[in-house]
């Protein structure tokens, strides 16, 4: 692997690691906050997806660290695992963590997850009023 490819493959990994963590984690969290007084008067114009995202960021991260690491490993020679072992470890281990992470999150964050959220929603809107 050319040192080119090497910094591409550490781009790329950021947005496979990101997609499969927000696949995973989404709908765990979703499950958690749906029924929270927090997430049924969200203000208008605040989307429900930013808010899901904003909840799960730090298992997204972890899975994004994962990807690294794992590339790593990968161009490192392995480190005496095979190829699929290599590519189990690189996309079933956030399979595992990070609907794992989500479960473990504090939901009494979640309320001012959702105040950020409309300060942001309303400091976008300012300048068009």
């Amino acid at each position: 692997m050319t040192a080119f490819k090497f910094i591409a493959a550490f781009f790329e990994i950021v947005i496979w690691m990101g997609a499969l963590a927000q696949l995973l984690g989404m709908p765990v969290a979703w499950l958690r906050l749906r029924n929270t007084p927090a997430w049924k008067n969200r203000p208008a114009g605040v989307r429900r997806i930013d808010l899901l995202a904003r909840f799960i960021i730090r298992a997204t991260a972890s899975a994004i660290v994962w990807g690294w690491v794992m590339l790593v490993v990968i161009v490192l020679g392995g480190l005496g695992f095979s190829g699929m072992a290599l590519l189990v470890l690189t996309w079933g281990a956030p399979v595992i963590f990070v609907p794992w992470i989500v479960l473990q999150l504090d939901e009494s964050r979640f309320p001012g997850m959702v105040e950020e959220a409309r300060l942001e929603h309303e400091r976008k809107l300012a300048p068009r009023r």
